[in-house]
């Protein structure tokens, strides 16, 4: 009754481990409504792994597999295999360690292991402080995982890392039969030690790997930011010159306008009126205008940004309107990340208004209640547009394959808690709002 118990508690513990290394490593929680489904096909698999000898993780892929195909359908076949694999395999290295290395040196064989569910349930419950000490040790962040899983030389190496690991554990259960049938004393030990050398070579080039394409990105970043920044000044020296001369040329017109009345010349009057003072008003509101309100940004990356896309909507003949409140920042979020959202949000703005019967263009920052604001806004040729079919990757309203869509922008919300990206579609109006609010800490 005690080892029934003992056995009952270790199928539970392992269940519970395995579902929380599952959840951290893939960063998708699976509803609790299927989890007793899942600890059911688990104890199936465990008394067929104690029929044949295979051990108590015979089915765990399985299910694993199944989290991972229904619960993350963005995912590559490389990340499905990953997070279908690497669970299992970090426990069962953990655990292995703990039993062929560690509890020798305190006299406890492996003879005495198997007489006793004691020690499994002990060393489950040591698995995932250790998960989290390794993880801090190798500085595995998951989250960097979807941001790369299809770029094709990370897919390469991650094909890599799930040759090792379903190869880990594939030998680890075929010593675990052949043990049965032959004296291999040592062999548990030998696969245990290669398995932890090729996981950290493994984890080593991922997160080599990683910090290069993050390196590249932020030189890309800098560059277009450096880019942006000439074009800011060359929009700015412009509005200059603008003002100058309409100042020039408003000091001649005032001269003309005195002698006129000086003269009482009331037709005189009447066309300076209407040839010059008439459209002065409406030649200020010029969309180039609206650039002298981005000197409120207070990110100057973002401000080089919004100036560049704006010069270019303007150039496209795209009427063009900015509202910029001061007094709101953007440090929750990181620039890289804040830049690259906004230049995908202005770039499809731009390519669906200018399809428009009136392309325009609306950008507004503010604050609202604690949360600071970026809309992009703008008119679109068709009434309203289905907005889901816009966050898969390649789609786009003007072919398959020529557009960011939304999928981009997803997979960098996916790492912040605190931002929200908003979509609308009505009345040929295309609304994107995004909201950062801060963090506690």
């Amino acid at each position: 009754m005690m080892l029934n118990l003992q056995i009952a508690l270790e199928y539970l513990l392992h269940f519970i481990v395995i579902q929380w290394i599952y959840e951290r490593t893939s960063l998708v929680k699976v509803p609790r409504i299927i989890l007793p489904i899942a600890f059911l096909v688990e104890c199936i698999g465990g008394i067929l792994g104690m029929s044949y000898n295979v051990g108590l993780s015979f089915m765990t892929p399985f299910y694993l597999l199944f989290y991972a195909y229904f619960y993350g359908k963005e995912r590559t076949t490389n990340m499905l295999a990953f997070y279908a694999f690497y669970p299992l395999v970090l426990y069962l290295l953990i655990f292995n360690g703990y039993a062929y290395f560690l509890m020798p040196g305190f006299g406890i064989t492996s003879d005495f292991l198997n007489r006793s569910y004691l020690y499994f349930i002990f060393f489950d419950l040591l698995i995932i402080p250790t998960f989290v000490a390794l993880s801090k040790l190798l500085n595995i962040d998951f989250k960097y995982l979807r941001v790369l899983e299809r770029d094709r030389k990370f897919g390469r190496i991650m094909f890599f890392t799930n040759f090792i690991l379903i190869g880990y554990v594939i030998l680890n259960y075929s010593v675990v039969v052949a043990s049965r049938f032959f004296a291999l004393y040592y062999a548990g030990h030998v696969i245990t030690l290669v398995g932890f050398v090729a996981i950290f070579y493994a984890v080593y080039k991922v997160n080599k790997y990683a910090d290069e394409f993050f390196e590249n990105e932020r030189r890309k970043e800098n560059r277009r930011h450096l880019d942006d920044l000439e074009k800011y000044s060359e929009q700015v020296e412009s509005l200059y010159e603008t003002l100058r001369s309409f100042r020039h040329d408003y000091t001649n017109v005032m001269i003309s306008l005195n002698e006129a009345i000086q003269m009482k010349d009331i037709d005189q009057i009447k066309m300076i009126y209407d040839s010059v003072l008439k459209d002065s008003a409406s030649d200020l509101k010029q969309q180039k205008f609206d650039l002298a309100k981005l000197t409120r940004v207070t990110n100057m990356p973002l401000k080089s940004l919004l100036s560049s896309k704006v010069a270019e909507a303007f150039d496209k003949g795209i009427q063009c309107h900015v509202e910029v409140e001061e007094g709101v920042f953007f440090t929750d979020m990181r620039p890289l990340d804040l830049i690259t959202i906004i230049s995908i949000l202005c770039d499809n703005a731009i390519e669906a208004t200018v399809l428009a019967d009136k392309p325009k263009l609306s950008i507004a920052i503010f604050k609202m209640e604690n949360q600071s604001v970026i809309v992009v806004e703008n008119s679109t040729k068709e009434a309203s547009i289905d907005v889901a079919p816009l966050k898969q990757r390649g789609f786009s309203t003007k072919g398959t394959g020529r557009g960011l869509g939304l999928a981009n922008i997803e997979e960098i919300l996916f790492r912040y808690d605190n931002v929200t990206l908003e979509t609308e579609s009505a009345q040929h109006r295309f609304v994107q709002l995004l909201s950062i609010t801060p963090k506690e800490n």
